[in-house]
């Protein structure tokens, strides 16, 4: 009986002292990212993001952005109008933090690491996305049936990629100034709502594809031949003629599948984001068909607003490559 009774005990003990360790190792998540009343990025097993939620309680709609090479996510979130073009309309906004990688010219800075791309990988940032957005989901109760993942420039190609590969991780896409790295697959896994944004006299990556933009030794798949593609997995047949909508033209497949839409919104800027874009990617996402600028300001902004250095000065495609 003694023996018995030592034996319980010391299963009691062993289970305790797990169970202390445990909370030792994984302390109760914060709610708001906070400690002793200061902000902090909110931590993930792979790295961290920073968030902004609207007034009451959720659940939220949310914009999980990805800025382009050399970004930050506290610099992204310190841009209030880049900020309130979400959160004033009652969305979460997530910004994921990219980590530092080598660009030519022996730049070290933020950036998102390309499933075609030869260069040496620190991380899966698919995966990390994925990560991030099931941390949100308990933390900040943010909407993981109303998701839109929106990148731009080499945030945009990791949101292309997504897309194809991983396209159940958001609801709707809408890459900014990018495209697919490396040769895209013959079909993507499913059909998604796309909608994809560039500007005309864009010279980092440029839309003429004998001057396509090249990262790590893989060459970008000419813009018309990915969205045909991830067209096609979304079962659209005919590609519409350009229809102008303000400072805008756009290009619609039609005969898509419930669920599926596939538009190119085209501008005359450069690697730039037009000052409307925000309202119009939010009216896009929630009316769940074609796109219209309503009654948006127009013109253009420089990039540098939103998380990253000015990239417009750079006439060659070389400063974005790893």
């Amino acid at each position: 009986m003694r023996r018995r009774r030592t034996g319980f005990a010391l299963q009691v003990m062993a289970g305790f002292a797990v169970m202390l360790t445990t909370l030792t190792v994984a302390p109760p998540a914060l709610a708001n990212c906070e400690i002793g009343g200061q902000e902090v990025p909110c931590e993930t097993r792979n790295g961290h993001y920073r968030i902004r939620t609207p007034d009451g309680p959720g659940p939220y709609p949310t914009v999980l952005y990805l800025y382009g090479s050399t970004g930050n996510s506290a610099r992204t979130l310190a841009w209030d109008g880049f900020v309130r073009s979400f959160v004033d309309r009652g969305y979460a906004v997530i910004v994921p933090a990219g980590l530092d990688k080598r660009y030519v010219g022996g730049l070290v800075d933020s950036g998102w690491f390309l499933r075609n791309s030869r260069a040496r990988k620190k991380r899966d940032d698919t995966a990390f996305v994925a990560e991030v957005l099931a941390d949100a989901a308990l933390r900040h109760r943010i909407d993981r049936d109303r998701v839109l993942i929106a990148g731009m420039s080499n945030g945009g190609f990791l949101a292309w990629e997504i897309a194809c590969h991983n396209p159940e991780l958001a609801s709707a896409y809408a890459p900014i100034a990018a495209g697919y790295l490396g040769e895209m697959p013959s079909r993507c896994r499913k059909g998604v709502r796309l909608l994809h944004t560039h500007g005309r006299a864009d010279q980092v990556v440029p839309l003429d594809p004998d001057k396509a933009w090249k990262s790590g030794g893989a060459r970008m798949t000419p813009l018309g031949q990915a969205l045909g593609k991830i067209a096609k997995a979304g079962g659209c047949v005919n590609r519409a003629s350009p229809e102008r909508l303000r400072e805008y033209t756009v290009e619609r497949w039609s005969g898509c599948i419930p669920g599926a839409s596939v538009e190119l919104l085209m501008h005359n800027g450069g690697h730039t984001i037009p000052l409307s874009w925000y309202s119009v990617v939010v009216d896009w996402f929630e009316k769940g068909r074609s796109v219209s600028p309503g009654n948006s300001g127009g013109g253009t902004a420089r990039f540098q607003g939103v998380g990253s250095r000015d990239t417009s000065r750079f006439k060659k495609p070389k400063f974005v490559s790893e």
